[in-house]
């Protein structure tokens, strides 16, 4: 009995041993400057679009994203978490009014880069909020009525403005030291058109869903 007692004695304070090191390498991972990359998945739409001085709200699309980040610990528990990434973004719309139909499909691309401050209740839960500047990269679009193309260019950006200031809010949560899932919102403060548009509630807003790899 006695030496059961130490064998498990023994088994006991080695697996408390091991348990403080491995918390000891997560706590000193949380306090390295660290870098990574992200890929993911946009769920986005463009708010709502005027036609005929009436509103209509645009249906969602879905896009990609991808790009890098930083982990830069402040202490106690926050961290600067500035990040570079190419998203697509956009929406659609199909309306019947007075016996015409309209289309709107838009796919636009931009390079987002938010900078954002994160405060970890747990080693493994993240909490983030930010603003968020959007510059414009690509857009391919098309307005129909009745099956026609409105206007001679699909791709011209000159009616979209080049730079959009926008915020996200979102948590992020550690699988492992290395690997972590992302889940944000994010919404456009400014209109996505020019002034001379008159689209004055089509701003990007939606979701984001993506996996990291933190280096």
């Amino acid at each position: 009995m006695k030496k059961l007692f130490i064998i498990g004695l023994g088994l006991t304070m080695s697996s408390m041993a091991y348990t403080a090191k491995a918390q000891q390498s997560q706590s000193a991972a949380n306090d390295q400057i660290r870098f990574g990359i992200r890929a993911g998945a946009n769920l986005m739409n463009m708010g709502k679009i005027s036609i005929a001085d009436q509103n209509y709200s645009t249906d969602s699309k879905v896009g990609f994203q991808a790009g890098v980040y930083a982990d830069l610990p402040l202490g106690g528990g926050f961290a600067f978490l500035p990040e570079v990434m190419y998203s697509q973004k956009g929406g659609k719309f199909k309306e019947t009014f007075a016996g015409n139909t309209s289309e709107f499909d838009s796919k636009v691309g931009y390079l987002d880069v938010p900078i954002l401050i994160g405060y970890r209740p747990t080693p493994e839960l993240t909490i983030f909020a930010g603003p968020q500047a959007s510059f414009l990269l690509s857009q391919e679009s098309s307005f129909k009525v009745n099956g026609e193309q409105v206007g001679d260019s699909f791709t011209n950006k000159k009616d979209y403005k080049k730079s959009i200031a926008g915020g996200v809010v979102g948590l992020g949560y550690n699988i492992t030291p290395n690997i972590n899932v992302n889940g944000r919102y994010a919404m456009d403060f400014q209109k996505s058109f020019n002034d001379d548009l008159n689209q004055d509630k089509l701003k990007n807003k939606g979701f984001a869903l993506s996996l990291g790899y933190t280096f």
